[in-house]
């Protein structure tokens, strides 16, 4: 059990290590606008969030679950 959990879970002090790597560190600046992922690699969006049909979608359903706010 404890093998398998090392494989799917990381330690919490891996948590933002992308994202302070990102913004304190002088050559993430050759990576503007590319998709960031852990741990402080350049990965490939997944292809549905390029879709305006989707994004209409989510717009749509995200605008319902804030009315009355």
């Amino acid at each position: 059990m404890r093998m398998l959990v090392s494989v799917i879970l990381y330690p919490a002090h891996m948590g933002a290590l992308t994202q302070l790597w990102a913004g304190t560190m002088p050559e993430a600046l050759n990576y503007n606008g590319k998709f960031l992922i852990p741990w402080a690699r350049v990965g490939e969006c997944r292809p549905e969030a390029y879709d305006p049909e989707i994004g209409e979608r989510l717009w749509n359903w995200l605008q319902e679950q804030i009315k009355g706010f």
